[in-house]
């Protein structure tokens, strides 16, 4: 099961589950408002497994690592006759769970970052770079990517160099391979088997799961989510960001260098709120003038943590629900409509407890817990095509989605970058000598 960490508590006190955590910051130790961690007081002593166990100063776990570590905890979880809830928040890391993948395999011969570029410096190279070089030995894949997505780029360049296939090949063989051994058979739930492999030979899925998505209004979460950073504020963020900092500084002390562009570095609210906590170490900055800083980082994290929001929505319809399709088990997820706070126990608990028990008794789910609006909409986006990143060399942006590249022409910054340059050192020459030239004046002519 992969649900939210406040209904997975629900869920697992009254279905006898632990809970796997799937958010890649909150596996770092410490930092619990940074990394938004359920408190120890509201997980009601259901056991809680991969939080808090990465130190600061080790790097990121690769794909890899994180699915081999997860199997071992749902297998022993199982083992003792309870049920694993993986609580999702890194979707690489849920998607990679589900869905067995040559490409987790082949991510998981090489443990660690250091290993891996120490092997292939062209993976510690900046993210133009190694999409230069994924250009000119997949072209397709490297298509897919924004220049900026130095994560995704790398991943592609380690598979290509662990495996000698281009990946775009080797995606294809996946897909073909998919097609051929299920032909169009539909899976339906077996709760009776929850966390175990399905049992119709079917293995590309690892196990017979239940999603559970719970849906919300982006206008609406978009509220709620200001009013989370806004608490997670006085509840002290700014203060573990001046812990980082000080972390920082003295690793840099002792002449250790640590990537800030990943691990617990790229938590949201670290970088947005760092030049206020800097400055307020500085005695130059007026106490108005640190406020304003203060305000402009508080709102900078908000923007950040809305954006993050829609990435997930976006990986959800575009990439889980497509992988879903593709493995014809569309039917393993139920959406769970938690738009309204204040209807939370009706809406969202109740509701998936019913689901929960429907699902453990290996029953077919009814179709009616699903949003009709949404889960046509979710189908319609099944059908899209893959996204493919495109360029605009007037604008020097990337776009990538079609819907992007189709308004881009439209919007203001491409028309004002489409306007012909205006020559103004033609129009308002500044020597007498340009004067001259600019009037067809000539100094021969006085006299």
């Amino acid at each position: 099961m992969a649900v939210d960490v406040d209904l997975a508590v629900a869920l697992a006190e009254r279905h006898n589950g632990e809970i796997i955590n799937g958010d890649a910051l909150q596996m770092y130790e410490g930092l619990p408002i940074a990394t938004n961690k359920l408190p120890l007081a509201e997980r009601k002593s259901i056991p809680h497994h991969l939080l808090g166990c990465i130190r600061l100063d080790e790097e990121p776990w690769t794909v890899g690592q994180y699915v081999e570590t997860a199997l071992g905890i749902i297998g022993d979880i199982v083992a003792r006759g309870k049920l694993p809830i993986v609580v999702g928040g890194t979707h690489y890391y849920m998607q990679s769970l589900l869905f067995q993948t040559c490409l987790v395999n082949i991510n998981a011969e090489h443990r660690t970052a250091k290993d891996q570029e120490k092997k292939w410096p062209i993976l510690a190279a900046s993210a133009k770079d190694m999409l230069d070089e994924l250009h000119k030995i997949d072209p397709e894949e490297a298509s897919r990517w924004h220049p900026n997505d130095r994560r995704k780029i790398r991943h592609s360049l380690e598979v290509y160099l662990i495996s000698g296939k281009k990946p775009s090949d080797l995606y294809q063989e996946q897909r073909k391979s998919i097609a051929e051994t299920r032909g169009s058979q539909s899976l339906s739930f077996q709760g009776n088997n929850h966390g175990t492999p399905p049992q119709d030979g079917l293995s590309s899925m690892r196990f017979d799961p239940l999603i559970l998505w719970l849906y919300a209004d982006l206008d609406k979460l978009s509220a709620r989510l200001n009013q989370r950073v806004e608490n997670m504020v006085q509840a002290g963020l700014v203060e573990e960001v001046r812990l980082m900092l000080q972390y920082l500084q003295k690793q840099e002390q002792s002449r250790i260098h640590l990537d800030q562009k990943s691990g617990i570095w790229a938590a949201i609210g670290f970088k947005e709120l760092l030049p206020y906590v800097s400055a307020s170490e500085n005695s130059t900055f007026t106490i108005n003038r640190l406020e304003e800083m203060k305000t402009q980082g508080i709102e900078r994290t908000q923007t950040a943590t809305r954006q993050y929001a829609r990435r997930q929505h976006r990986w959800i319809r575009g990439q889980l629900l497509r992988a879903l399709h593709d493995h014809h088990a569309l039917d393993r997820m139920v959406l769970v409509n938690a738009t309204e706070l204040s209807r939370w126990q009706h809406d969202v608990e109740t509701t998936a407890n019913s689901i929960v028990y429907t699902f453990l008794k290996g029953e077919t789910i009814p179709r009616s817990a699903m949003l009709p609006d949404v889960e046509s909409e979710a189908m319609a986006a099944c059908a899209t095509p893959q996204i493919k990143a495109r360029y605009c060399d007037i604008c020097d942006t990337t776009l990538m989605t079609q819907k992007e590249w189709d308004n881009h022409p439209k919007s203001k910054r491409h028309r004002r970058a489409a306007k012909t340059p205006v020559d103004w050192q033609a129009l308002y020459p500044k020597s007498k000598a340009q004067e001259n030239a600019f009037l067809g004046n000539s100094p021969l002519d006085k006299g």
